[in-house]
């Protein structure tokens, strides 16, 4: 069985104890001390909010320092914004392809970033394309096999998961940004998953733009992430709301998006508190051995194949399963089955279709224990 430290066992979360929660990657959770962090800041604001606002925008930048700091990127290409799929739009809406540019990215694409990607590309007369890498998938070279075949004359710019979210594997974003680099085109990477899950730099990455999320495994309030741009386009980068600091700065640009609710971005410095205090080298091998375990207990208790090397090097702290072949296998019938789950049996876990096949996705926390796993298997059979 896995241990757990007097830190990890302590930690009290927001999360209803009644439920058995494996679904962490989609939202989420917070610790009780972060949630009551990010109440002291709006509490503070209300009581004196222009002061707050106009007089104390250090607050802010302290923020942006330690948050900066801990996905490895210089300060002065990070900017918060509300969500991933936010990032990406501040990119897209930025950057300029010629009519008739085709953006690349694969089937493993998280849906929301599949629909912006092909509705910037309806409206601007360029093509939009998916690589298709198959399950399983045997290696990193097997990626990035299939996504230097895939590139073409026509294709400017490349856009990939460095952990996919339907079927969480770790993309090696790293040699697939070099490949770019040789090929001559822009590459986005969508690093949702990637902060308090991986030990990231951003910066050593060095794509065209790297985006993530601070309210998934970092556990910080809803609303918090960040876009990271490269020397080159900060220049041409500006977030979705253009306001009083256009072409100041691109880290002065993104300190003031027009009159918003910052407290999720301030409790991020609290997030990250919060994972010092127990270790966030702790926490990531805690989570990542759990998720390697889980994708060993499912593949051997339904004999089904890994779509990822059984060792759990191409993990980190999700691990995505498939549903044997008596379990739901269309979407609308996942979906379903997933809802009934809960309903029934309050376990929350993410159960969908993935190429037709129905698959199974668990999240692993510091508030995970095996038998949470056990539990699920033992409902299922039923």
């Amino acid at each position: 069985m896995l241990s757990c430290s007097d830190e990890i066992q302590t930690t009290t979360w927001m999360l209803d104890q009644n439920i058995t929660y494996l679904n962490h990657g989609s939202f989420g959770a917070r610790p009780i001390d972060v949630f009551e962090a990010q109440l002291g800041y709006k509490k503070t604001f209300e009581a004196s909010p222009i002061d707050f606002l106009d007089r104390n925008r250090d607050l802010l930048a302290k923020a942006s320092e330690t948050a900066s700091k801990f996905v490895g990127c210089d300060i002065e290409g990070f900017g918060f914004v509300e969500n991933a799929t936010t990032g990406v739009g501040c990119v897209m809406k930025s950057i300029s392809l010629e009519e008739g540019s085709e953006i690349l990215t694969t089937n493993h694409v998280y849906n929301g970033i599949r629909k912006l990607l092909q509705h910037h590309a309806e409206t601007h007369a360029l093509t939009y394309r998916e690589c298709n890498i198959t399950l399983p998938v045997e290696s990193s070279a097997d990626i990035l096999q299939t996504i230097s075949e895939a590139i073409t004359d026509s294709t400017k710019l490349l856009v990939v998961d460095h952990v996919s979210s339907s079927t969480a594997i770790v993309f090696p974003v790293e040699q697939i940004v070099n490949l770019c680099r040789d090929k001559g085109i822009l590459i986005l990477v969508d690093g949702a998953h990637a902060p308090g899950m991986l030990d990231l730099n951003v910066e050593q990455i060095n794509a065209d733009w790297y985006v993530g999320n601070f309210h998934k495994w970092v556990c910080a309030p809803l609303g918090a992430a960040f876009v990271w741009t490269n020397t080159t386009f900060r220049d041409s980068t500006h977030p979705m709301t253009i306001s009083h600091n256009l072409h100041e700065s691109y880290a002065n640009e993104f300190e003031w998006q027009g009159t918003r609710d910052i407290s999720s971005w301030l409790a991020v410095s609290d997030a990250i508190a919060w994972g010092e205090r127990i270790g966030w080298v702790h926490i990531r091998d805690h989570n990542h051995e759990l998720a390697v375990w889980m994708q060993q207990k499912l593949v051997d208790t339904w004999k089904v194949e890994p779509i990822s090397p059984i060792d759990g090097s191409m993990l980190g702290s999700m691990v995505t399963v498939f549903l044997p072949p008596e379990f739901p296998q269309k979407e609308s019938a996942c979906l379903e089955f997933r809802d009934s789950l809960y309903r029934h049996e309050q376990i929350e876990a993410n159960i969908f279709s993935f190429e037709g096949r129905g698959m199974i996705r668990l999240s692993a926390q510091l508030y995970v224990q095996q038998g949470d796993v056990d539990h699920l298997l033992k409902k299922l059979r039923q």
